[in-house]
């Protein structure tokens, strides 16, 4: 088993005056790194090296420079970067120190971050030393290792104030929201004195959140049987057109997402006219009540959907004797669209 060539890291701080105790910071950042080691590459250069090698002093050795942004920046601001013995960049990172007192705590924070990124280093050269085939991909001296920039949150905390790592958050995915097209086959009773009255019903459902949805339909039925008749008449057939909107509580179910079966619990509002084929009764029906919508992935986003509804008549029942409570079963499909 061969043994990862290890080489010494030196520290550097580059105030500018711009701190009050840049000897103190200066001793805890050599100090945070007097035990480090690091990797040995062999003194060859990439792109995107400094352009001070790190090889100034004739030995060979990585580096970490703390520089100041401003000495009059308020918070006070550093940069960090990792060149290593090749003169390549390694790591690089921003902290702030929202004090502004003093360069000692954001020393100290520099050294615990340059120390994690070390360790990481000489754990990856093991590796590579190791697994040839890994190495051949991930070699220091090659163009395929990038200038990274190593994530996380830091935070270190002293007498003198609280530093903290400036790296951006990660952007949260962005959340779509579902439209549902379809249609159902309705078949209801307490439009009329008698009988009851079959037909489609299309219908768009829309997520307002995760958790409620607004959906609206539209129907077109017939009668199922003729009415005024007797005395030897015919009768007629009626014609029932109508829109209804619920606003629905969408309950899911424990399933795996689109493999299962999820429920909406509704409540809406409906109008609509019973219109004979012949004849000038034409009669307006209002309604209002609950709903129960059960929706099983078929899957690709397509669904079968099967739904009852139970309501109160607010219109004309008194006068032309209509049920006062009316009730649907409807059976359809609907596809989903993110």
């Amino acid at each position: 088993m061969s043994v990862v060539d290890a080489v010494v890291v030196e520290a550097v701080l580059e105030a500018r005056g711009g701190c009050s105790d840049q000897e103190q910071a200066r001793a805890a950042l050599s100090e945070a790194l007097l035990a480090a080691r690091a990797p040995s590459h062999g003194g060859r250069r990439q792109h995107g090296a400094r352009a001070t090698p790190a090889l100034a002093d004739g030995v060979a050795h990585w580096t970490v420079t703390m520089t100041l942004a401003s000495a009059a920046t308020t918070p006070k601001s550093v940069e960090a970067v990792i060149v290593d013995d090749a003169g390549t960049i390694v790591a690089q990172r921003t902290l702030t120190d929202r004090s502004a007192r003093a360069c000692l705590p954001l020393a100290r924070a520099v050294g615990a971050w340059a120390s994690l990124v070390l360790d990481a280093e000489m754990n990856r050269a093991r590796d590579d030393d190791h697994d040839p085939a890994a190495a051949s991909v991930t070699t220091f001296a090659g163009s395929t290792r990038p200038t990274t920039t190593t994530g996380g949150a830091l935070e270190v905390s002293g007498r003198q104030g609280t530093v903290t790592d400036s790296a951006p958050e990660p952007v949260a995915p962005r959340v779509t929201k579902a439209v549902e097209l379809g249609t159902m086959v309705y078949l209801r009773n307490g439009l009329m004195q008698t009988g009851g009255v079959a037909g489609l019903s299309p219908f768009l459902t829309v997520e307002l959140t995760p958790s409620w949805v607004l959906r609206p339909a539209l129907f077109f039925g017939r009668a199922t049987e003729r009415i005024g008749g007797g005395d030897g008449a015919e009768g007629v057939v009626a014609s029932h057109l109508g829109t209804r909107t619920d606003f629905c509580r969408r309950v899911p179910g424990n399933y795996i997402e689109r493999r299962g079966v999820e429920a909406d619990l509704c409540a809406g509002v409906e109008v609509g006219i019973v219109t004979p084929s012949t004849g000038a009764n034409t009669t307006a029906r209002v309604g209002t009540g609950p709903s129960v919508n059960m929706r099983g992935e078929l899957g690709g986003g397509v669904a079968l959907e099967l739904r009852g509804l139970l309501g109160a008549n607010l219109l004309q029942f008194a006068a032309e004797r209509t049920p006062l409570v009316f009730a649907s079963a409807e059976l359809g499909v609907s596809v989903r669209f993110r």
